[in-house]
């Protein structure tokens, strides 16, 4: 399973950022691309099926300010 994150600031796509998917108490890291898109590659079987609350997070930098989203992700 993936999950897609896109990542902007001030309308223009920010690259290189490392983010972090926490869910179920497991945690998936993913690198912005250039176009600011992060894929996370979710391994199901470790996971419960069905819906969940999962957190995506950035630790910040001199730059962008520390970051942290709460996201709804189903299981299949």
């Amino acid at each position: 399973m993936k999950y897609t994150v896109k990542v902007k600031s001030e309308n223009k796509p920010v690259k290189g950022l490392q983010l972090k998917l926490k869910i179920q108490k497991k945690i998936y890291k993913a690198k912005t691309n250039s176009k600011g898109v992060a894929t996370f590659k979710i391994k199901t079987k470790k996971l419960k099926k069905g819906s969940s609350q999962a957190t995506v997070s950035w630790k910040g930098n001199e730059k962008y300010k520390k970051t942290t989203k709460k996201v709804k992700v189903t299981v299949k």
